[in-house]
């Protein structure tokens, strides 16, 4: 096991490492040799700058704090550097404009990342000297307003979300984040049709592609869990937004049943649920930015609404059908690639089956255009000692005892974190908790009705 301090530096530009009673000490350079903002993020800032988007200097230093968690989150293996194969013990060393302000929300932030990650994290904050206009190469602005920023993941949700918004006939500026390059064409993919579409009123998307050397931490290894990507997500939208004063809210699209993640199972708990959208995190994140005077707050319109409603309730559906097979929703695409197949949905992880009910509601069985590696539902239900079966078995389990203790989905709901104790809206929670899980039984009864009878033809 090791422990690691990531040290971010805007003075020198090379990655340097020393060792001190077992903590790995990383210097990470946040500025490329030319003297601009590094991993992606001087080409954001100059497409910003380009349309009239100026950040300010918080906005500088929530960025680079979302790039050294990033890259501490991805390049450091919790198999090889932590006690249980999970929890890590990060220290992060920012140099930032207004210590005192980032020092008041230092343990919110810790508290944030703890939950997400289920590492151990320290932040420690120094003074930063160099501004703004030092790292950054100005272009002429081109002023232009916007009504709405929302993340755009090129997932179904944020796709959803997207139209709608575009059928109110809404400036609509999109964030984009991908570390790969399935995630990032399904982006361009859409959004070109989506231009075309309103072609009137055109979104306009900013995005950023971060990714890392393999070995850019000595001895840190490279880990795929990638629970900070969120954290990563929602600061590149803070990041642009404080640069636009009209706009006061960041839309974070997302169905209830996933935003709460509830375990499946006795198994699924705690760190090893993702939370990157869970009520509490969110919360946390508008707690930060109320302390560090950001006039922006995070919000998840669509928490009391299933993905299957969210796909029923879309203001244009045909569009939406005509869309969604390129969009993306599975955990892991790339594990196509064991069955000699290109990247594509599995057809059997939680994202995918939560998709495939929500298509199934909104469309009706036999309707679901997307390929799928498996999509026989008996097959999965058939192996479900394997990896391919686990999370539909799961999903039974967690049907069933609905099912049989009515008024459970009240008390599963605090499993995955904290919640508010306003009682009101624990109510919607939990019965939309309840109404997603049922909308998945319906599709798993429906297919397997289905494929009955297609045995029987």
């Amino acid at each position: 096991m090791n422990k690691f301090k990531l040290i971010g530096s805007y003075e020198g530009k090379e990655i340097i490492t020393n060792y001190e009673n077992g903590l790995e000490i990383v210097r990470v350079p946040l500025i490329t040799n030319e003297g601009f903002l590094g991993y992606g993020i001087g080409r954001v800032t100059e497409n910003m700058l380009a349309i009239g988007i100026c950040p300010t200097e918080d906005g500088i230093d929530i960025m680079a704090l979302a790039t050294l968690v990033y890259l501490a989150d991805t390049r450091i293996s919790r198999i090889v550097n932590s006690q249980d194969s999970w929890t890590r013990e990060i220290m992060i060393e920012l140099p930032v404009k207004e210590v005192n302000s980032w020092n008041s929300a230092r343990d919110d932030l810790k508290r944030m990342l703890n939950f997400l990650t289920g590492d151990k994290w320290e932040i420690v904050f120094t003074k930063r000297n160099i501004t703004f206009e030092e790292l950054v190469s100005r272009t002429v602005k081109k002023e232009q307003e916007f009504e709405v920023v929302s993340l755009f993941s090129g997932g179904m949700d944020s796709l959803i979300s997207t139209i709608n918004y575009l059928e109110d006939n809404k400036k609509l500026l999109l964030i984009s984040h991908a570390g790969e390059g399935f995630t990032k064409n399904a982006q361009k993919n859409i959004l070109k049709v989506l231009e075309e579409k309103y072609s009137k009123n055109k979104p306009l998307q900013l995005d950023l592609w971060m990714v890392f050397g393999k070995e850019i931490i000595p001895n840190g290894y490279i880990d795929n869990t990638t629970r900070s990507r969120s954290f990563l997500f929602i600061a590149l939208a803070i990041f642009v937004i404080s640069g636009l004063p009209e706009v006061h809210k960041l839309v974070v699209p997302e169905n209830g049943l996933i935003a709460l993640n509830v375990p499946l199972d006795n198994l699924r708990v705690g760190s090893h649920s993702t939370k990157t959208t869970h009520p509490y995190y969110l919360g946390i994140w508008n707690e930060v930015l109320g302390k560090l005077k950001f006039s922006i707050t995070v919000e998840n319109p669509y928490w009391n609404r299933t993905k299957g409603e969210m796909t029923a309730e879309c203001k244009n559906k045909e569009l939406l059908f005509e869309l969604i097979t390129q969009s993306v929703s599975c955990s892991s695409p790339g594990k196509a690639r064991w069955e000699g197949l290109p990247p594509q949905h599995c057809g059997f992880c939680v994202p995918c089956l939560i998709r495939r009910a929500a298509m199934h509601k909104a469309f009706g069985t036999g309707n679901d255009g997307t390929r799928y590696t498996k999509k026989d539902v008996r097959e999965l239900l058939n192996n479900h000692a394997t990896g391919r079966g686990i999370q539909l078995r799961s999903f039974e389990l967690a049907i069933d005892r609905l099912k049989k203790q009515p008024g459970l989905e009240k008390l599963l709901i605090h499993k995955p974190g904290p919640l508010p104790k306003d009682q009101a809206y624990l109510e919607r929670l939990a019965d939309v908790y309840r109404r997603g899980v049922l909308e998945v039984d319906s599709f798993i009864q429906a297919s397997l009705s289905n494929e009955v009878e297609n045995d029987d033809l």
